[in-house]
């Protein structure tokens, strides 16, 4: 039998997980975020729409957009990344679907390969979304909100380099729960555990060690947007660590969930 490629296994996800309700909440998420915070800029500052005399002193792209989308960015994309991956190997796990993969001709690296690019793929559209409607409710807002000059302060390179970072640090928050997520069946243990970090990332954000805790990333580039001034830290080089170290010995976990299904399943057969 010749054996499946790649890309016939990375379109199988697609197409089996093109109604997961977790990946389009992931997706979707910084999408409805902008427009909610915008409905609640444009309701705040309703005196202020196209009425050009009313100004405002500082960076609006900070301190009327960012201050907003970026807080609820620190605050739910690990558990949205923790619920995304957990749903990624729970689908799995209902229908037998690592058991039947086993079955075929395909190779365990393959088959895990094809999931973590999958798993990449979906964070990486989201930021993509999000850096995208950002942009777009900046441009609107100066329309709408003249007084406030948006169009006057380019932020472009700022906000690329927020999403660029923020996509380093949650792929190294989604692959490290689809470990937790492979090991543990229960929803709430890998959901618990980003939850607990992040809450413990918020409260952690003046010490030294907060770059060590991917959890605790995102607050940490809201305070260097809010700054103007965003680098690559330790902090970029951790996440990077954790994404290698964690897609390999996620790996090892993977392949033995075929010898241990087939291990039980033996024993059942026996009795």
């Amino acid at each position: 039998m010749k054996p499946i490629s790649f890309f016939t296994i990375l379109k199988s996800e697609h197409y089996k997980l093109r109604f997961n309700i977790a990946i389009w909440l992931f997706l979707l998420f910084p999408l409805f975020m902008t427009l909610c915070v915008d409905i609640y800029v444009l309701h705040k500052h309703a005196d202020d729409i196209y009425n050009p005399a009313i100004t405002f002193d500082y960076n609006p792209w900070v301190w009327v957009l960012g201050r907003y989308i970026f807080d609820f960015y620190a605050l739910l994309y690990p558990i949205l990344a923790a619920i995304l991956s957990y749903s990624l190997c729970d689908v799995e796990y209902k229908n037998y679907g690592f058991r039947l993969l086993f079955t075929r001709p395909i190779s365990k690296l393959s088959i895990y390969s094809s999931k973590m690019v999958f798993l990449l793929e979906i964070n990486f559209i989201s930021f993509l979304i999000g850096y995208l409607a950002f942009l777009l409710s900046g441009f609107a807002l100066d329309k709408l909100l003249p007084g406030y000059e948006f169009s006057s302060y380019n932020v472009n390179n700022l906000t690329a380099f927020y999403f660029s970072y923020l996509f380093i640090a949650l792929s190294a928050v989604s692959i490290m729960q689809y470990y937790l997520s492979l090991i543990f069946k229960s929803f709430v243990l890998p959901i618990g555990f980003a939850g607990f970090m992040t809450i413990f990332g918020v409260i952690a954000q003046n010490k030294d060690y907060i770059y060590l805790i991917p959890y605790g990333t995102v607050w940490r580039l809201n305070y260097c947007f809010y700054s103007g001034i965003i680098n690559f830290s330790k902090g970029e080089y951790l996440n990077i660590s954790c994404v290698l170290f964690f897609i390999i010995i996620s790996f090892f976990v993977f392949s033995s969930i075929t010898l241990k299904t087939s291990f039980f399943r033996y024993l059942s057969s026996s009795i």
